[in-house]
């Protein structure tokens, strides 16, 4: 073989290897845009899917928000009943959100349903336990079942949270009172007053408690200021009443004894206010 065939040859095979190479190059770039444009198309579509998701999250929390406000029109206006209905879809919208179960609690307390309102606000109180209001709640639900002790117990929790709210002081002074801890109760509603002055309930129990420890113008006086508070307020006028007959004021008594007849809807008391009444007209 020449020497110039020789050459011929060897360009040939030299010229084929780049072909051979580009092609290689080719597949292997086609298969690198192919994965890239996959994995493109995966995240856009976990992307698209994570917003889909966040969207009907933002949906569902709000419908069950405006349901709640509706739920709270309806627990405010005294239609327990159809607050709870109204709570319960909340509740299956968002389960893990506190509030409705305070609510509905409030709402079952209302009609008496003492137990069940206490499990709600066991559920309020483990998702939120430094909101006071629902032990408040639970507290006046374990006195309304007899159970003190753990109505003190959740009182003095929630003025822990709240040391400044004077109608939980007024509310555990009102149970020490009927633990016969008197000088607890007038601690706590000596505060009570001290906190929130115009509070009726802080000084409606003070003048009971005064009048247990037969304090009884100072009993008056805490009467006399709730009365000017909320002149609406029955009990008040027949605590007072009952004081005044007890100390000869006989004219007075029988003015606070009628004007608690005219307000109350209470037929025991009415009827307890009326033999007084009797009473003091045969002592004249």
């Amino acid at each position: 073989m020449s020497v110039y065939a020789h050459m011929n040859q060897t360009m040939r095979r030299m010229k084929g290897r780049p072909l051979f190479l580009g092609a290689v190059v080719g597949v292997v770039v086609f298969i690198l845009v192919i994965l890239i444009g996959v994995g493109i198309t995966q995240y856009q579509q976990r992307q698209w899917a994570e917003q889909q998701r966040q969207a009907e999250q933002a949906r569902i929390e709000q419908e069950a928000l405006v349901l709640e406000a509706a739920a709270l029109d309806q627990l405010d206006a005294g239609h327990y009943e159809k607050a709870i209905e109204m709570l319960d879809q909340v509740i299956a919208l968002l389960p893990r959100r506190s509030e409705p179960y305070y609510y509905r609690a409030v709402a079952r307390a209302a009609i008496g349903e003492y137990e069940a309102a206490v499990a709600d606000f066991d559920v309020a109180v483990n998702a939120n336990p430094h909101w006071a209001l629902p032990l408040a709640g639970r507290a006046a639900s374990h006195a309304a079942l007899g159970d003190l002790d753990a109505a003190i117990e959740d009182y003095t929790k929630a003025i822990r949270l709240e040391p400044g709210e004077g109608d939980l002081y007024s509310n555990r002074g009102q149970l020490y009172h009927q633990q016969g801890k008197l000088d607890l109760a007038l601690e706590d509603l000596n505060l009570a007053v001290q906190l929130a002055p115009e509070s009726v309930a802080a000084r409606f129990n003070r003048g009971v408690l005064f009048f247990a420890l037969a304090k009884e113008e100072e009993a008056l006086e805490d009467f006399s200021y709730a009365i000017m508070l909320d002149p609406s307020q029955a009990p008040s006028y027949f605590n007072r009443g009952l004081i005044l007959a007890s100390l000869g004021r006989k004219e007075e008594a029988r003015e606070d004894l009628l004007q608690f007849i005219s307000l109350s809807d209470n037929p025991d008391w009415t009827k307890l206010a009326l033999d007084t009444l009797a009473t003091l007209d045969k002592e004249q």
